[in-house]
């Protein structure tokens, strides 16, 4: 008899059979149909189970109506699924139970077709936007809800997850989206489990607690770990022997491994940062000293999946998510290379601010991210305020309000056009979230944001010939005027293999004063790094494991 682990990698063997298969009326498999919907969900910051059942929502479609029946006659011992009379995601649904799915990840799975007779009954305008196969589907899977049946859908008690996965589901169809594989974050977040760097402050309690150990140990524990900066478990002063010993063998501290430390002509420093010996995962992180500040440029993804033309980073594929753990390890990496740790009294720190401006969007790796940005600003550890972090995002904006409400940081926007069509042509994510979505979302913003965190920063890079007119300075004006604002003049940091050259000098400051002119607070961004290609849009980490030596420049 089938073992459970058996039955859980058998699910995962039907999406890998999925890579083979076409997604009906699409350009894209199953399987990548079945990533982008798992990747927009955890872009969205939901939860695990709504996650699984982003990705396992047709997993009633990757096999053939004679292989489902057979494993599902194997799990109930008898042939009373009648399949072909059922729809793939009732078949679906059910071979999860068998297998051991939550019922929260089947009833999602089982219900994302009745959410789409809903929308249909409920948006006029989401009937239009579906593709011919979707609608010629709609016939033969009961059509639009009536009133009462639209009624009684909205008392399900996972009514909003219902919907929401049915719309990622209708998102998830785009050619040549790089979504990360199947195996890149899960093993990550495997191999992390030993890490005690990167737990929150609950989740060191539990693991005391597990251990039968006093409850008082867990905040010696997390001070050392977030306060004082402490990697090794026997200079924990204050920690008994055998609880140090019992930690040691089955934990670690780690921040990453810095493989390259390059000191910029101007104190810039650029470090790449390698996480679980995996060459692949491996990220830049700047640090940009100034007389009143200490700023660190962080990265959240191993490579990005937006390729905006300008931008050096959007020639390396995504690979996977950073995990919490390795995003705030960047931020300790560089406190004590500067440092700030050991802690002294009275220091005043000199890494003072964190943005999330580095490698990847940090909105696609929301959950990563909001919990990294938990741990810094925890006043029992690392203590951080929040208005000294900002997030930078390319305009994901569904989840810009969030960044307001939730984390209670800064936002900067890579804007880099007024001009819709020009946006997309540059920044294809402009296709997805449109200008009027974005500014509508920067609004939203304003609102629930905290005084500190109010003003919103538009970066705009100067691309000579491209956006750099007088017209293009009065629709940026335009554009965001209203707004609590400041827009940061970028100009244009070349790289290897890039198109594009930066505007003149003249033609930055001539830009500036035409935004000015027009009320709207701007300033031009002096290049810092860019002798080591640490400026803006520079960043890249493509490692490769005998061209670079684990070393440290002063």
């Amino acid at each position: 008899m089938a073992t459970p682990v058996d039955k859980a990698a058998s699910v995962f063997q039907l999406l890998e059979a999925g890579s083979k298969q076409g997604y009906i009326g699409e350009n894209i498999s199953q399987l990548e149909h079945a990533l982008q919907a798992a990747q927009l969900a955890t872009q969205e910051g939901a939860d695990n189970e709504t996650v699984l059942a982003a990705l396992l929502h047709d997993i009633g479609q990757f096999c053939s109506a004679k292989e489902l029946r057979r494993m599902l006659v194997e799990d109930i011992g008898s042939d009373d699924i009648d399949v072909g009379a059922v729809g793939h995601e009732k078949l679906g649904a059910e071979y999860l139970r068998k297998v051991g799915f939550s019922e929260k990840v089947c009833e999602l799975v089982e219900s994302h077709v009745v959410a789409k007779r809903y929308l249909t009954a409920t948006e006029p305008q989401y009937y239009e936007a579906l593709s011919k196969a979707s609608k010629l589907s709609l016939k033969f899977q009961g059509g639009p809800f009536t009133p009462d049946e639209a009624l009684a859908f909205e008392h399900d008690v996972l009514f909003k997850q219902k919907v929401q996965l049915r719309k990622w589901d209708d998102a998830a169809k785009i050619v040549d989206l790089v979504t990360p594989g199947l195996d890149a974050s899960t093993e990550s977040e495997k191999r992390q489990q030993n890490n005690l760097f990167g737990k929150s402050y609950k989740d060191i309690v539990q693991i005391i607690d597990s251990m039968g150990v006093s409850s008082f140990r867990s905040k010696q524990l997390y001070e050392w770990m977030y306060t004082k900066g402490t990697t090794m478990f026997q200079d924990m002063g204050n920690i008994p022997k055998d609880l140090k010993q019992r930690l040691e063998e089955k934990y670690v501290i780690d921040y990453g491994r810095v493989l390259d430390n390059q000191l910029s002509e101007d104190e810039t420093r650029k470090m790449l940062i390698q996480f679980d010996n995996d060459p692949r995962a491996s990220v830049e992180t700047v640090f940009i000293p100034t007389t009143y500040r200490g700023t660190l440029c962080v990265s959240s993804q191993v490579g990005c999946s937006l390729s905006c033309t300008f931008c050096h980073t959007g020639t390396q594929k995504l690979y996977r998510n950073l995990t919490p753990a390795e995003i705030a390890g960047q931020y300790m990496v560089a406190a004590w290379i500067a440092g700030d740790y050991p802690q002294k009294e009275n220091q005043v720190r000199k890494v003072s601010n964190i943005v999330f401006m580095g490698q990847g969007e940090p909105l696609y790796n929301f959950r990563n991210v909001s919990a990294a940005i938990e741990l810094l600003t925890d006043p029992k550890g690392i203590g951080l305020a929040p208005w000294r972090i900002t997030i930078s995002t390319s305009g994901v904006a569904p989840l810009i309000p969030r960044i307001a409400s939730e984390l209670r940081v800064g936002l900067a926007v890579s804007l880099h056009s007024a001009d819709n069509d020009l946006r997309s042509e540059i920044m294809p994510i402009n296709k997805t979230y449109p200008l009027p979505m974005l500014m509508q979302s920067c609004a939203e913003f304003v609102k629930l944001a905290s005084p500190k965190n109010r003003r919103i920063t538009f970066e705009y890079v100067m691309l000579d010939g491209v956006n750099d007119s007088d017209l293009d300075a009065k629709r940026l004006a335009r554009l965001i005027k209203g707004l609590p604002a400041h827009v940061n003049l970028i100009p244009f940091n070349p790289w290897p293999g890039s198109a594009y050259k930066s505007s003149s000098p003249e033609r930055v400051e001539e830009f500036c004063r035409t935004v000015e002119s027009l009320g709207i607070y701007a300033s031009v961004r002096q290049p810092r790094g860019d002798d080591i290609l640490a400026a803006c849009g520079q960043l890249k980490s493509d490692y490769d494991n005998n061209s670079v030596e684990p070393h440290a420049t002063a």
